[in-house]
């Protein structure tokens, strides 16, 4: 699903084929997916794209905002005329089209008056780690306190935006901490780690899966992850089985023996 790396893929290409184009229809086939009126960008210059969290932004001439949401399987690809789940399709002045795929329906599309950064689905969002920077130091105090598992808060798009599952069992896994380590109980030396570890992971993942179009792993996209998907794996550290557990429907891959589980983390 998409993640900050894979969004900020999305973002690139759009901005490689949609900058400086107008835009001259929109088939928007899905209105059920879509908030405002789709036709309002019909006539209108692309000027740019930019991305916070799993957000994107789109700034077209005339004051027009639009926030793209890809939801569990949305995709921005080009000439998307044969494709399924085409939920939105822009034509453009150099007689090329972009469009929004999206097998589960799940993502949304806003267009408005205004810049996007105004919207309310932007506004509530918390530090972007790329933009912003992310430190341990940043990262504590984000997530606050208390016994709640440490995965559960970095999930929190209010507290940092951009990381999802995956970014987070990779962080904890680069930071040898178990996700599920209750947040008082995640020794001070490792929140430098954790930082670190999400940041390294975007970095990563951006130079791996760059292109003209994003592959999911669930679409059969290759596992270039080091935790993530590979149960019963050697641990790239130790070479002990890698584990996996459910965290609130979500699974965490783990080393047993870097990571201690929860019962044995000092505080």
């Amino acid at each position: 699903m998409p993640e900050l790396p894979e969004v900020e893929i999305v973002r690139r290409n759009l901005e490689r084929w949609t900058v400086g184009r107008v835009v001259v229809a929109v088939d928007a086939p899905d209105l059920g997916r879509t908030e405002g009126d789709p036709t309002a960008i019909v006539g209108r210059r692309v000027l740019s794209w930019r991305r916070r969290g799993k957000l994107l932004l789109g700034a077209l001439d005339g004051g027009i905002g639009v926030v793209s949401h890809l939801g569990m399987t949305g995709k921005w690809v080009r000439e998307p005329n044969e494709r399924r789940f085409v939920r939105a399709r822009w034509t453009l002045d150099d007689g090329g089209t972009v469009g929004l795929v999206d097998a589960r329906r799940l993502g949304r599309t806003f267009v408005f008056s205004g810049v996007p950064d105004g919207h309310p689905a932007v506004a509530k969002l918390g530090v972007d780690p790329v933009h912003d920077g992310l430190d341990g130091e940043t990262l504590r105090a984000r997530l606050g306190r208390g016994r709640a598992p440490l995965k559960q808060r970095l999930l929190e798009q209010h507290r940092v935006a951009g990381l999802g599952n995956i970014c987070v069992v990779e962080a904890c896994f680069r930071a040898a901490v178990h996700p599920h380590t209750p947040l008082d109980a995640v020794p001070a030396d490792r929140w430098g780690p954790l930082a670190a570890g999400a940041l390294d992971h975007i970095a990563a993942t951006l130079l791996a899966e760059d292109g003209d179009e994003v592959a999911y792993v669930n679409e059969g996209g290759a596992n270039t992850f080091l935790a993530y998907g590979r149960e019963g794996e050697p641990c790239p550290r130790c070479a002990t089985p890698l584990r996996r557990e459910v965290l609130a429907g979500r699974p965490s891959f783990f080393c047993p023996a870097c990571q201690p589980p929860p019962s044995r983390s000092a505080p």
